[in-house]
Formats: structure tokens, C-alpha cells, sequence
């Protein structure tokens, strides 16, 4: 199977990505996929209660994703 810079190819998670890069030797490809993918997990204040100073605000975890992610595939 010849792959080449603008074909689909699935990513990690089985979405229909592109193809956007290969390497000289064709054993590894760049897939950019547009679906989200989960990328980190941050911690945030909770400005929700404010009975609390500044400095000791709870925090809570959020997670984020990103769209356009770039993944390297072993062939």
C-alpha cells in the first residue's frame, strides 16, 4: 500500500485523519486528526465560594482537549 502527503489514514483513536508528513524511509507517517483528543489536565480556582481569601481558593481539575492534534504513527 503507497502512502502519500494528503491520503487518510487512522489515528490512534480511529478517527479519519491526513496524512501531512512521511518519513525518507516510509516506516513512519504524521497524521493530523481534526476531531478533539484529550490532551491535559489543569488545575483551576473555584471563584464559586467566596467566603474564602485569594490565596486559599478550592481548586478543581479541568480537562482539556485540543483539536488539530498532530500523531507520529510507526507503520
Amino acid at each position: 500500500m503507497e502512502l502519500k502527503v494528503g491520503d487518510f489514514y487512522k489515528c490512534p483513536e480511529g478517527h479519519k485523519a491526513k496524512i501531512v508528513w512521511i518519513s525518507r524511509d516510509k516506516e513512519v507517517v504524521a497524521v493530523r486528526c481534526p476531531n478533539k483528543h484529550f490532551s491535559k489536565i489543569v488545575k483551576v480556582a473555584d471563584h464559586s465560594k467566596p467566603g474564602l481569601s485569594y490565596r486559599h481558593h478550592p481548586t478543581e481539575e479541568r480537562k482539556i482537549y485540543a483539536k488539530n492534534m498532530v500523531f507520529l504513527i510507526k507503520i
